[in-house]
C-alpha cells in the first residue's frame, strides 16, 4: 500500500518504521525502490535530507503488511 507523507518528526517517523515487522519501501522519484526498515545507512541520509529541508521530507512509501500500515498511518495521524 502506497503513502505520500511529509514528515515533520524524522526522528519519531524512523522509530515507527523500525518497529514494523516487514519491509517498508522509500520509494524515489526515479522508480529507484529502498527497504529503509532498520536500514541505518538509509535512515541517516534521510535525516540528513530532512535537517537539509528545514526539518520537513515529503517522501513516498510503500508498505507491504497491514499491521505495518496501520501503524504508520497510526503514527502519521497522531503527529500532524
Amino acid at each position: 500500500m502506497m503513502l505520500k507523507l511529509n514528515i515533520l518528526n524524522m526522528i519519531n517517523f524512523l522509530k515507527t518504521v523500525n518497529e514494523c515487522s516487514g519491509p517498508v519501501v522509500l520509494v524515489s522519484q526515479d522508480g529507484r525502490r529502498e527497504d529503509m526498515n532498520k536500514q541505518e545507512s538509509l535512515q541517516e541520509r534521510l535525516l540528513k535530507n530532512y535537517k537539509d529541508n528545514r526539518r520537513s521530507l515529503k517522501m513516498w512509501i510503500d508498505v507491504a503488511e497491514p499491521a505495518d500500515y496501520l501503524k504508520i498511518v497510526c503514527y502519521y495521524a497522531g503527529d500532524c
